[in-house]
């Protein structure tokens, strides 16, 4: 989700408090306030600085900003460096950047529609420290 060649249909700037239900067939950027719901075919791009106290349901969402509420997407979800989510996240795909942050439940890798994982994540544990006495 390069930033820079993303065409944004819709934006709400940075002086914008807005309450309710929006649908947007392409991409749309926040910049400022925003509390309700969102669905998106496209991309759907928290800015940095912005606040969204909603649900979000779209292709992609990208976070800069700090989004309150579960978030859905079909492809992707991408945390940039200050990107905050607070609530569940469902995703094929998702990217965190060193900085972001996530208090909630991630699901990642399930296909849309159902509950069954395309992917396994591996954790690794890190080796044993070697202690000397002396």
């Amino acid at each position: 989700m390069a930033e820079a060649k993303t065409e944004y249909g819709t934006i709400i700037g940075a002086d914008a408090k807005f309450k309710g239900d929006l649908t947007f067939e392409s991409a749309a950027m926040l910049a400022g306030q925003f509390e309700g719901s969102i669905t998106a075919k496209g991309t759907v791009h928290v800015a940095d600085g912005s606040t969204c106290k909603a649900s979000v349901d779209a292709k992609e969402v990208a976070v800069a900003g700090h989004i309150e509420g579960n978030v859905q997407a079909t492809d992707r979800v991408e945390l940039r460096p200050n990107g905050r989510i607070t609530g569940d996240i469902v995703a094929s795909r998702m990217s965190m950047a060193d900085g972001a942050s996530i208090v909630g439940h991630c699901r990642i890798g399930v296909s849309a529609g159902n509950d069954k994982a395309t992917s396994t994540t591996e954790i690794k544990r890190a080796p044993a420290r070697a202690t000397s006495r002396t």
